[in-house]
């Protein structure tokens, strides 16, 4: 749409007001570097607006295209994102005394997140503007976005994301054929190295700056309708380069300009602790932002060292006499766990954030019972499904047997996929508690009624791990639960790895004599090498298992994770086992040592896998 040959917006710097062709710039302003900002002549557009197709038509990011800045609709790139549910709150609304509270179910876009919206629109421009290529910065979500929209619109996507982004996201990214790069950096850094490949070979340079928000204001459109064309109170949003929380305002407010509210909300930001750049300006009263140097947060899909339009974010939120907060991980992972639990909305650390964030306000009392509030939900926890499990217990396994489906009932083991680690890392014992007192521990802590013969051999696993010199905290305590509840009984056990012994330097190879008793009455012991302490162990183990006609094994799966911080932190190991009937067992095994704990994860597979 045009006026008089004539656009009808324009593209003005938010600090200086300067105005640019978009031929020129459509990130930063080429004269203070701040970002830019789209001004429409909204008298125009109303005078074309369609108001009736508007409140009739069936809600779509799509139905919205006067309101967006593409002048050339021949080349819209659309895979039908938005028209997302704003689901109403029932069991967290309850739990915190509110009547209306909202979640806007972002995940519920093609790619799993509030970024097509954007995308649309960006890819769109990429097409009008002539672009053979584009480059993104990503912290994962947009990277995959622009992935799918290039793959449509035919042009090839180079895409920047930091080193340890979640695999799903990268995946996903991969999957859609685009030309995928990881930075040993910040988001900040690969978003400055995109800028300079853009630059140089003349690629479209996608991103949180202009045109993205443009696509993502639609969000406070469907907001806005989803109401019944009213305003909420609250609007609460995470920041991450806080291009989203911006759009969703800025939507909201054209909405009011254009006739359909006559009110605006209060905008709420909520940054991690350890990405809380805006929080920090926000504290300080102030419009000036110092960058973290390097982000640390569960959160990685706002792990920003400098929020892009964290200046926008600061002007809305002073504007509406709204706040900044802040929460700490754990709030993050409680909310997320707490989310998929009582609305069955799952999604990843960044999109719980204004559960979190919220939940503090209530308790301070900032949010009345009767207030409209909406928080956006951004993204699909299938993106990064590997942080929910560190506060998420490992299911416990048993036999294809109804004598094992009723232990599992009697002991109520399924308590423990209901437990939500808080203070995972305080610590409960620094010597051996004794049998009565860990007996009470596991009923209050985990809400299960182990029985005496598993009591035995958790007092015993609890005593190894006392033994190496470790303090005992709540997470160790439910790990060890959960390895035992997989491990077959004494009387089934065919091998027990009585000892080992290894010897190794950093430039020769691993050397390993193990000790095993079998069946309880005899011992053997095996020597190997290996390229480390775990393998020459393996090694020795299978010269046994040869030597004393065992049986054969594979070993075809082997994990290690660690949850806590420090050289003494606690290690999770499983190993998958294979038999030559294509059998499988898992053996799983916690310890403050790696070697101990994948011995005794081994152990427990074999055990397993030889009962089959």
């Amino acid at each position: 749409m045009s006026k008089n040959n004539q656009e009808f917006y324009k593209l003005r710097c938010i600090k200086c007001g300067k105005i640019f062709k978009e031929e020129d710039t459509t990130s930063n302003c080429l004269f203070c570097g701040n970002p830019l900002d789209v001004k429409y002549d909204y008298d125009y557009i109303k005078s074309r607006l369609n108001f009736y197709a508007l409140k009739n038509a069936p809600i779509s990011a799509a139905k919205y295209l006067s309101l967006y800045p593409i002048n050339d609709l021949s080349k819209l790139v659309s895979l039908d994102e938005g028209g997302t549910p704003l689901r109403k709150s029932k069991k967290i609304a309850k739990k915190l005394g509110l009547n209306n509270l909202y979640f806007k179910d972002e995940t519920l876009n093609p790619t799993g997140g509030f970024k097509d919206r954007g995308t649309m629109v960006e890819i769109t421009k990429a097409l009008e503007l002539g672009a053979k290529a584009v480059v993104v910065a990503s912290a994962g979500n947009m990277a995959a976005s622009v992935a799918a929209y290039a793959a449509q619109a035919e042009i090839p996507a180079y895409v920047l994301v930091p080193e340890g982004t979640p695999i799903g996201k990268l995946a996903q990214i991969l999957a859609y054929g685009a030309r995928l790069i990881q930075v040993r950096g910040t988001y900040s850094e690969c978003a400055k190295l995109a800028e300079e490949i853009a630059k140089k070979h003349n690629f479209y340079l996608a991103g949180d700056y202009v045109f993205r928000g443009e696509g993502q204001k639609s969000q406070g459109f469907e907001i806005v309708e989803q109401l019944f064309w009213r305003s909420p109170d609250y609007l609460i949003a995470p920041i991450g380069c806080g291009t989203n929380i911006a759009a969703i305002y800025k939507g909201i407010k054209e909405m009011y300009k254009l006739g359909f509210i006559n009110r605006l909300p209060k905008v709420i930001g909520v940054q991690p602790e350890g990405a809380n750049v805006v929080v920090e300006a926000f504290k300080k009263k102030s419009r000036k932002m110092k960058a973290i140097e390097k982000p640390n947060t569960v959160s990685s899909a706002v792990a920003v060292s400098y929020p892009l339009d964290g200046l926008k974010v600061l002007s809305d939120i002073y504007e509406s006499k709204g706040m900044a907060v802040e929460v700490t991980d754990e709030e993050t992972l409680i909310a997320e766990k707490e989310m998929a639990k009582e609305e069955s909305i799952y999604v990843e650390p960044a999109s719980a954030l204004p559960l979190a964030g919220l939940e503090k306000l209530v308790k301070k009392n900032k949010i009345k019972k009767d207030d409209v509030v909406v928080c956006i939900a951004t993204a699909s926890g299938l993106k990064d499904p590997v942080t929910m499990l560190r506060i998420l217990p490992s299911p416990p396994s048993i036999e294809p047997k109804m004598d094992e489906v009723d232990k599992f009932l009697k002991m109520k083991l399924y308590n423990i996929q209901g437990t939500v680690e808080k203070d995972k890392v305080k610590v409960l014992w620094k010597k051996n508690p004794g049998r009565k007192q860990l007996l009470q521990t596991v009923k209050k802590q985990l809400n299960i009624n182990i029985d005496k013969d598993y009591l035995n051999i958790l007092y015993e696993e609890v005593d190894k791990f006392f033994m190496k010199g470790k303090k005992m905290a709540k997470s160790d305590l439910q790990h060890i639960v959960e390895d035992i509840l997989k491990m077959v009984p004494d009387s089934k056990k065919i091998i027990k790895i009585e000892d080992f012994q290894v010897n190794t330097s950093k430039n020769k190879k691993a050397q390993a004599e193990v000790i095993i008793s079998i069946k309880g009455r005899k011992t053997s012991t095996g020597n190997a090498k290996g390229v480390g302490p775990v393998d020459a162990i393996m090694n020795a183990v299978k010269k046994i298992v040869v030597k004393e006609n065992l049986m054969k094994y594979w070993l075809t799966d082997y994990d290690v994770k660690i949850d806590q911080s420090g050289t003494d932190a606690t290690v999770e190991v499983s190993m998958e086992l294979k038999d030559g009937k294509d059998n499988k067992a898992i053996g799983t095994a916690t310890s403050p040592d790696v070697i101990v704990a994948s011995i005794e994860a081994f152990e427990r597979g074999y055990n397993v896998l030889y009962n089959k």
